[in-house]
């Protein structure tokens, strides 16, 4: 009998000594990957972004531009400007923009737009292990952590701690979403003008004006 007990406690210590180990392994990617793209200042990323919900799968290429709590999307339906205040949403519906929303989100909720502060802050999540060359950021409550997101593994390329993909379910609340972004092209020390991030709202003399702030 106690010979049994010893061997339970011997393996739930090496459990657990590996459990910390891969939590530490998955902190330093994380913190490493944070430093990446503070250090690479503006960015331009060509994605690739595939959802699936209950209504199908959908996948775009998108354009993202993006430089400290700023960013640019752009896919063949919408067009996104955030410039660390307002945000824009342009609707394409097939004869260019037609329709933009503009709103000024309040802190918490301009938070999620912000992918470094997202991951170096990663409020509501825990960092779970997955590897050398990936970590997992899985929410803390039963409803998502920030933009309702239940769990995101990040894979990065562990020789320049750069983002190569990223695997997003949200939670059921959310749409029972999930999200797989694939990341082809990377360029780093981009120097953006800041009207790279507002809506040239002017340009768009024919499209509704939806103004919700």
């Amino acid at each position: 009998m106690k010979n049994k007990l010893t061997i339970l406690l011997l393996s739930s210590l090496v459990l657990l000594n590996s459990t910390v180990k891969s939590q530490n392994v998955a902190q330093s990617l994380l913190n490493r990957t944070v430093e990446r793209l503070e250090k690479d200042g503006g960015i331009t990323m060509s994605l690739v972004v595939v959802v699936r919900n209950v209504m199908g799968t959908d996948t775009r290429d998108v354009t993202f531009d993006m430089h400290g709590n700023s960013f640019r999307s752009i896919d063949d339906e919408n067009t996104l400007w955030f410039d660390g205040k307002t945000f824009w949403r342009g609707n394409d519906f097939g004869n260019g923009i037609e329709e933009i929303y503009i709103s000024e989100p309040m802190p918490d909720e301009a938070a999620k737009y912000n992918l470094v502060e997202m991951l170096k802050t990663h409020e509501g999540f825990n960092v779970e292990g997955n590897g050398q060359d990936s970590f997992t950021l899985k929410a803390s409550g039963t409803g998502g952590g920030m933009a309702g997101i239940n769990i995101i593994t990040v894979n990065i390329d562990p020789a320049t701690y750069r983002i190569r993909s990223a695997d997003v379910i949200f939670a059921e609340e959310a749409g029972d979403i999930r999200a797989s972004i694939t990341v082809k092209g990377y360029t780093p020390g981009l120097t953006f003008d800041k009207k790279t991030f507002v809506c040239p709202v002017k340009d768009y003399k024919d499209a509704d004006i939806i103004d919700l702030r």
